[in-house]
């Protein structure tokens, strides 16, 4: 072989090893950030309800913001012919409302008591959901019904206009 040819040997081979290189830092690095796979770590959560039989029957939109601490809210949209009905409980300003097609209804006077249904409901659906990752989650209710939660988006970015009456 004359020097030409070695030279270019000796080229491709080291080109060859700093690819190499660089491939196995780029795929064996953990990623500056992690998403989370479920909602375990969810900070803000967004999912739809489709509920067939049972007292509950219809679908629900929930979404909630600020989860795990005192300044959770949480607004629940219930579209029925004719009228969306919404509901919205604000840890954070420890306020409740209800919008039932006629207005905005101040329920702060019974903060707790909206806290207590509505939380306990949303975390009815979380706590089914903690093993989720991806696509539906269906499941049998209590009560005998079809549960179907879809559309789940994990710390989506919620305005906190969401969780208060226009």
């Amino acid at each position: 072989m004359n020097q030409k040819t070695i030279a270019i040997v000796a080229i491709v081979i080291v080109a060859v090893a700093v690819i190499g290189v660089v491939a196995y830092w780029a795929l064996t690095r953990p990623p500056s950030e992690t998403p989370p796979t479920g909602i375990a770590d969810a900070t803000s959560l967004k999912f739809n309800v489709d509920i067939i039989g049972g007292n509950a029957n219809g679908t629900y939109r929930y979404m909630s913001k600020n989860i795990g601490t005192s300044d959770m809210m949480i607004r629940v949209e219930i579209p029925t012919p004719g009228v969306e009905l919404v509901y919205i409980v604000n840890g954070a300003q420890q306020k409740a409302w209800s919008y039932e097609g006629a207005g905005w209804n101040d329920l702060s006077s019974t903060f707790s008591t909206q806290w207590d249904a509505w939380e306990s409901t949303y975390s009815g659906y979380t706590d089914r959901l903690t093993t989720w990752t991806s696509g539906d989650w269906t499941y049998t209710g209590d009560d005998g019904s079809s549960v179907r939660v879809y559309d789940i988006t994990v710390n989506p970015t919620l305005d906190d206009s969401l969780f208060a009456p226009p």
